[in-house]
């Protein structure tokens, strides 16, 4: 279903190798293992291995403040909330839980593999494969597998070295969400849209979803970052065409 590809740059595997093996990562990981039950499958995805992608291919990542787990191979009724009922934990919006182990400043997003939106909605198989495939954008598809120590990729590193955000998955489930994600990484790494997203923000967005992406950026964000991104917003919306939208990139990055 996906084309996984297992990452062998050594170069990459030793840089995410030095994450995990950061204390505050290590101690969280290390407190899942203890506590989890054995046949439980640990995946490190998203946004921090994709900034240690962007720093190994140019130097410099955005900062990386929480790390997102998700937990297969369990019963379905198993409870996250239940694991952490003495931890400084909350709920998410997606039915997942914001763990702060030992209230240390970065956080861990854990979330049960069949309950990841995309998998949940379109009913998938919970596995390393659906995971890879149900995540959002190229630049985000890679994935630790901490049980068999491999690091699997889905087009991450290709989207990186050319800066570019694109769909990985076409399955949209929440279109605010979809477009929150989208404004908050172009404005976070300063990577160029691809066309299809660049289609979709200038057609999809409603008017109903712009007013809930509106209060979603500056519940998120805080009301200046907020304002920021849509500025660039509305700047990307005055381009007619994305030949203009590119041309106007390039202007802004020269």
């Amino acid at each position: 279903m996906s084309s996984l590809k297992i990452i062998k740059d050594e170069t990459l595997v030793q840089a995410v190798g030095r994450f995990l093996e950061r204390p505050e990562v290590a101690a969280g990981l290390a407190w899942l293992h203890k506590h989890l039950p054995g046949m439980a499958e640990v995946y490190v995805a998203g946004g921090a291995l994709r900034n240690i992608v962007i720093a190994t291919l140019h130097g410099r990542g955005p900062p990386t403040r929480d790390i997102d787990l998700f937990i297969g191979g369990l019963d379905r009724d198993f409870s996250l909330p239940d694991l952490l009922h003495d931890q400084q934990a909350e709920p998410t919006d997606l039915k997942g839980v914001r763990w702060h182990p030992g209230g240390a400043d970065l956080a861990f997003d854990l979330c049960l593999l069949p309950d990841f939106l995309v998998i949940d909605t379109g009913k998938l198989e919970p596995s390393l494969e659906s995971l890879l495939a149900s995540i959002d954008f190229t630049m985000n598809a890679i994935v630790y597998d901490d049980r068999r120590q491999r690091l699997v990729e889905r087009g991450c590193r290709a989207a990186v070295r050319e800066q570019v955000i694109d769909f990985n998955c076409r399955l949209i489930p929440d279109k605010g969400l979809i477009a929150y994600r989208i404004l908050h990484l172009a404005h976070k790494t300063g990577f160029a849209l691809a066309a299809p997203v660049f289609e979709f923000v200038r057609k999809r967005i409603d008017l109903e979803t712009l007013t809930h992406l509106k209060g979603l950026l500056q519940s998120k964000l805080g009301k200046t970052t907020a304002g920021v991104i849509m500025a660039e917003y509305n700047r990307l919306c005055h381009c007619h065409t994305y030949a203009d939208y590119r041309a106007r990139e390039r202007g802004t990055s020269a």
